[in-house]
Parts: structure tokens; C-alpha cells; sequence
């Protein structure tokens, strides 16, 4: 870890104004997100206009309104912000389901929907976490239609116990929001069901959730499925069939790369499949954040310290969650995306994807692997 800290050292003496550098809960051995001791830490002069000398002001109260860019991105703590409620003519109201809204990417999502008025589903992974942010939501938004529920999506038989809840619950769904996502350590770690844990929260649970909770969304008249994926799909090199859950092949990137880039080939199959069969009131769209501040980012540096460098470095460019839910939050509700299918959005618009990651034989290898995968669980799925 010494090595860490001074590379991190060295890193930043160079070309970035120092405050003062206190980074335990990242680079030490804090155990909790709270307990993260960021205090004030790198200026990048150039870049960022708001002084670290605020930061200190306000680092023994909830107050972060005045916290500069680099800390917040650190800390992950944003600027409180009232958003109250009111759904009208601009956004009809919905029944959405957001998964991994306790944190990050995910409660930002669930915060801006539910101040439009909306009915919103919020998943998360710990009991107490999850009602607190929906008691949070609530007080923020003016909005009581907020409903928590917890599962573990690492864990397939947990998927399917939660979409039977939802499917219990709920007479129908309009949006249903595949944001729970995960990037783990340098060593593979496999669930208690054997498969490889990337793999299992990025790819294999959306799917085996969408299909479960699609007889829900077709109830609805105008309904649609946002997925979340990442650019970081060009990162991890040419796909390997033949190794899915990357037994032999594993690496942090690979599996992370991989598992975004096999969840926006499923849901181009899955909306190739709605298509086919004639379903025209389902939309499937899938969105990137670009890069944002989350606990998934913290949670990685934690397991690989090494990366820590890189992510300072790459602070100038790292927008809040706030930012990384805008596009979520646009293809979920917005009228003027209306009956868009099949796409791939970023920044709030339309991406252009290069011909070289679009395969139509790995898309039906994926969703067949997926498909032999979660059969025992499969009712309803799309042929």
C-alpha cells in the first residue's frame, strides 16, 4: 500500500496544486464509504474554479454545496439539491422499476424520476440502505409513491424470487431501468452459483429479469426497457466465445468490457425478438453514463489499489452520478424519445456504434448461452 500512496504522491506533485492529501478511505484500509477520510486534496487550477478551502469549511457537516469538483468525485457525497414532485402533460405518469437505486448512478435516476411524479420501484441490495434512500427520495421530492424492495441480482434464484414480487405487486409496468452493475477485483470471484460475479450483476441479471417482468411491460400501452451499459465495451479487446464467463481468460477489464458489451448485444436481441413477434407498445434502448462518480468505482480501487493513479489522473473528465443518470432518466421518461427502439444513447443523444462490435452470431451466442443458463427460471421468454 506504501507503494500506492507514493505513487499517487509523485503522480500528483506534478502540474496539480495540492491542498492537502488525505485519502484513507481509498487508499488505506477504511472498511465503509462513510468513513472516507477525503478532506481536500487536488486542485486542478485549470480545470476546476471552486477553492478547497471551502472544502474544509464545510467537511464536519452533510453540507457539500460548496465542495469542489475533485471531492465530490472522491467522496462520492453531491450537492443536496430539493427537487419536488409534479407529474404532468410533459410526463404522464408511470410505474418504473429502477434497479440499483441505493446508490450512485441508480438513486440519482430514481431522485429525478420521482420528483416528475412518477410511481417508482426502487431496487437495492441492503435493507437499511435502501429504505433510507427511499425515505430520502420522499423528503426531497414531495413524492410518496416510492416503494423499496431488496435482492442480491449477483445471485439468479434472488432475481427470480424479486421479479415474482414485483410481478405480485404491481398490476403493471411502464419502465423498467437495468442500472445495478458491478466491476470487481484482479482476481475471478464466482457466486454461490457458480458464475463468474461480473458476468452474473452486468449480464446474466438483466436478462433473466427483463424476460421475467415482460409479460408486466406489455400490460403497459406505451412501455420501455433502458439498460445500462458503458463505453468501456471497446476496452477489453475481441470477445471469446468460447470462454464467456472467462474462465481461463480473466482480467478485471476483460470481464467488465465484456459483460457491458454482451448486455447491449442481449437487448439488441431482445428487441430484435419483439419485432419479429410483432410487439410494437416495448421499447429497448440501452444508455452510458460516461464517466461518472460512483460507489462502483470506489469499490474497485479498494480491490485494486493500482488503479487509484489512474483515476486521479482522470478526475478532470469524471462527472457526478448526477450527470451519469441524465440519459437514463431522458429514455425512461421523456415524450420525445417516444417509440425509439434498438439504440444506444450517450450525453443525452444518439451514439454511432463502429460496425466491428456489432456481431449478429455473437448476439444469438450470447442470448442462447444466457437463455441454457437461466432455464430453470424462464417462463416467458421471448422467442
Amino acid at each position: 500500500m506504501q507503494c500506492g500512496q507514493s505513487a499517487v504522491a509523485g503522480l500528483i506533485s506534478n502540474g496539480a496544486m495540492i491542498r492537502r492529501l488525505v485519502v484513507g478511505g481509498l487508499i488505506g484500509d477504511g472498511q465503509s464509504v462513510a468513513g472516507l477520510s477525503v478532506i481536500c486534496h487536488v486542485t486542478f487550477p485549470s480545470v476546476l474554479s471552486s477553492p478547497c478551502l471551502s472544502c474544509l469549511r464545510s467537511s464536519s457537516s452533510d453540507d457539500y454545496r460548496q465542495w469542489c469538483h475533485t471531492c465530490t468525485i472522491i467522496t462520492g457525497r453531491h450537492p443536496t439539491v430539493m427537487h419536488r414532485a409534479s407529474s404532468n402533460a410533459t410526463h404522464p405518469k408511470k410505474t418504473i422499476l429502477v434497479t440499483g437505486a441505493s446508490s450512485g448512478i441508480g438513486k440519482q435516476t430514481a431522485l429525478a424520476l420521482a420528483a416528475q411524479g412518477h410511481t417508482i420501484i426502487m431496487h437495492g441490495r441492503n435493507t437499511r440502505k435502501t429504505q433510507e434512500v427511499r425515505d430520502w427520495i420522499v423528503e426531497r421530492t414531495g413524492n410518496r409513491d416510492v416503494h423499496a424492495h431488496v435482492a442480491d441480482l449477483s445471485l439468479m434464484n434472488e432475481v427470480a424470487r424479486f421479479a415474482a414480487d414485483i410481478n405480485a405487486a404491481y398490476d403493471h409496468l411502464d419502465v423498467l431501468v437495468n442500472n445495478a452493475g458491478g466491476q470487481f477485483g484482479s482476481t475471478r470471484e464466482v457466486t454461490a452459483e457458480g458464475h463468474e460475479k461480473t458476468f452474473a450483476i452486468n449480464t446474466l441479471a438483466p436478462f433473466l429479469l427483463t424476460n421475467l417482468l415482460l409479460p408486466k411491460l406489455q400490460r403497459s400501452p406505451s412501455a420501455r426497457i433502458v439498460t445500462v451499459a458503458s463505453e468501456s465495451y471497446r476496452q477489453a479487446g475481441q470477445p471469446i466465445l468460447d470462454d464467456i464467463e472467462l474462465e481461463g481468460h480473466y482480467s478485471m477489464a476483460r470481464a467488465y468490457g465484456f459483460s457491458k458489451l454482451y448486455v447491449w448485444w442481449l437487448m439488441r436481441q431482445l428487441d430484435a425478438r419483439l419485432k419479429a413477434a410483432g410487439v410494437r407498445n416495448v421499447t429497448v434502448n440501452t444508455v452510458e453514463p460516461g464517466s461518472a462518480a460512483t460507489a462502483l468505482q470506489r469499490e474497485s480501487i479498494r480491490k485494486s489499489p493500482w488503479m487509484l493513479p489512474l483515476i486521479i489522473l482522470w478526475l478532470p473528465f469524471i462527472r457526478t452520478a448526477r450527470h451519469g443518470a441524465r440519459t437514463s432518466v431522458l429514455m425512461a421518461s421523456s415524450p420525445t424519445v417516444e417509440g425509439v427502439s434498438g439504440e444506444f444513447w450517450g450525453n443525452m443523444r444518439r451514439k454511432h456504434i463502429n460496425g466491428k462490435w456489432i456481431s449478429a452470431d455473437g448476439e444469438r451466442r450470447i442470448w442462447d448461452y444466457c437463455e441454457r443458463v437461466c432455464a430453470s427460471y424462464l417462463t416467458d421468454v421471448t422467442q
